[in-house]
Order: C-alpha cells, then structure tokens, then sequence
C-alpha cells in the first residue's frame, strides 16, 4: 500500500512540476493523494482518499487566472463511504465503513421506504444501490378534473374524496378514491360532455307508422262523418287532403 501511494505521489509532483510558476503548493490533506495536470491550458487538480477514507469538500479544483486554486476545504474523513443519511427515517451502520461493508434502513413512523432498504460501500467510495426515500403516507390535494371537482377535505392515510361533474357533463373514471401509503387509489377521473344522441332509424320508422294508423283513423271518422252527416265527396277528399299535407310536414321533420 505505502509503495502504490508514493508512487502516485512521484506521478503528481512530476505532472505539476512544469506549471509550478503558474499556481502555489497546494497544503497536504491528510489520507489523501493529490494529482495536478494541465487540461486545455489550465491546471486542474484532483484530490483522491486513500482506502477506508472518504471525500468531503471539492474533488476537482481549478487554478484560477489569479494563479490561486479554487475552494481548498476538502479533507479525507474516515470511512470509504460518505456518511449515508435518510430524513425522515433511521441508518443502521456498525460504525466507520469499510468496502463491502452494508448499512439497512428504516423510516419513522407515518413514513414508507421507496427504494432499497440496504446498500453496500463500493471500492470507488459510492453507494449502491441507491439510499431510498422516505415518503410521508399522507396525500396530497388530488386537483380538480376539468368541468368536475371533489368533495373532501382530509387528505391523510385512509381518507377518501369522491368526484362529482358540473351540469352537462358525466363522470368517466372511479369516483371514489381513498389515501394509500401516500398516493390516491386510482387516477383521477375526467368529465366529458353530454351529447344528444341522434334518433335511431327504427324510432323514425315508428314514428311513420304511428302517423299513418293515424291517417287511416282519420279516414274512418270521415266516412262516418260523411254517413251521418250526408258529406259531399268532394268535402271528404279536401279534408283528407289537408291530413295528407300535415303527415308529410311531420315526416320531413322527423328525417
């Protein structure tokens, strides 16, 4: 370990050797191996901890057209990962980790974990999986679907809002939704227009059918009319002209 370190220590004084005029001796971190290099005409700097030590602070530091470094405050602490925090919820580590070593986590009370509840320190000092969240189980307003809105005023776990549409609309979706470990049971539902619908053929078909039974009773009456009342044919054929011409305005409004 000691000779793979000195060796990069050679490497990074060799590299920056030839741009010393150009930005002052960076002071040592402790745990840590710094490695200069020019990148475009600028020298770039790069702080890497050693085994069982993890970065805080800037990782990449530039040398600025001052000839003075950026941000300096970085530091190798102990442990190769950066320490794992969860809000809203518990880390269980056995103390400063070392590669492979694995934490658990665990949310508070009214919180449910999203994600993977370990992860494991990696050689490169990073995390995997990734730490998971913590989400409250606790839901938030739904909205308001267009032309609709709900009733309810408890978004809290176990709650329930129902949907309702404005006048002239129908509700397409579940109307009744209920709070579950922090999302709405179903998606919203949504409000769509009522449309008159157009009479079917076989409704006009009765319709003219009606009309002309209609007829024939008007006939009927006629003729009785014409036997009571000793009505001229030439009276009955006008009336019943005069039926003729109102059953034909009728159908052509019904197509």
């Amino acid at each position: 370990m000691f000779y793979w370190c000195a060796c990069c220590l050679v490497v990074a004084w060799l590299v920056s050797a030839s741009n010393a005029e150009h930005c002052p001796e960076l002071p040592p971190v402790d745990n840590s191996i710094f490695v200069a290099k020019e990148v475009d005409g600028q020298i770039l700097g790069t702080y890497v901890c050693i085994k069982g030590y993890h970065l805080v602070g800037e990782k990449i530091l530039f040398c600025n057209v001052s000839k003075e470094w950026g941000n300096t405050t970085t530091e190798c602490c102990l442990g190769h990962c950066p320490d794992p925090v969860l809000v809203n919820g518990e880390v269980y580590s056995s103390g400063p980790v070392n590669v492979s070593d694995k934490i658990t986590f665990k949310c508070n009370d009214h919180y449910i974990l999203k994600g993977s509840n370990w992860s494991q320190c990696l050689e490169d000092h990073t995390w995997a999986p990734p730490f998971p969240i913590c989400k409250s189980r606790d839901c938030g307003p739904p909205g308001n679907p267009a032309h609709g809105y709900f009733e309810g005023h408890n978004f809290t776990l176990g709650s329930t809002i129902s949907y309702h549409c404005e006048d002239r609309y129908y509700l397409v979706g579940t109307q009744e939704q209920q709070c579950i470990d922090g999302e709405w049971s179903s998606v919203p539902p949504v409000c769509k227009l009522i449309q008159e619908a157009p009479k079917p053929e076989y409704e006009k078909a009765l319709l003219a059918f009606q009309e002309s039974k209609d007829l024939c009773k008007a006939i009927e009456n006629f003729i009785r009319r014409l036997n009571e009342n000793d009505m001229k044919m030439e009276e009955l054929k006008y009336s019943l002209e005069l039926k003729k011409t109102e059953l034909k305005a009728k159908l052509f409004k019904c197509s």
